[in-house]
C-alpha cells in the first residue's frame, strides 16, 4: 500500500508502518515509523531481533520511501 494509506491506517489503530522491502532485505534489523501530528514528528523505531533497540524523532524519508507501495501495517 502506499505510504498515505500506511499512515491513516496505522493512526486509526495506533499501529506502525514499516516497507515489506525493508524486511525482506534484513528482517532481524529493520525500523519502524510511528506516525504522529505532534511536534515530535513521525518517530523512527530501530528493530533489532524483534525488539525495539532505539528510537528517534523526526524521520526523514527518502524518495524511495515517499514513491513506494510496499508499506504495510505492523498493530502489535
Amino acid at each position: 500500500m502506499r505510504i498515505h494509506e500506511a499512515v491513516k491506517q496505522a493512526i486509526e489503530t495506533s499501529g506502525r508502518i514499516r516497507r515489506t522491502s525493508a524486511v525482506a532485505i534484513n528482517a532481524s534489523r529493520h525500523a519502524e515509523i510511528i506516525p504522529t501530528n505532534s511536534y515530535d514528528a513521525c518517530l523512527l523505531i530501530i528493530v533489532s531481533d524483534e525488539k525495539p533497540e532505539k528510537s528517534c524523532r523526526c524521520w526523514n524519508p527518502t524518495a524511495d520511501d515517499l514513491m513506494a507501495d510496499d508499506w504495510e501495517i505492523i498493530t502489535e
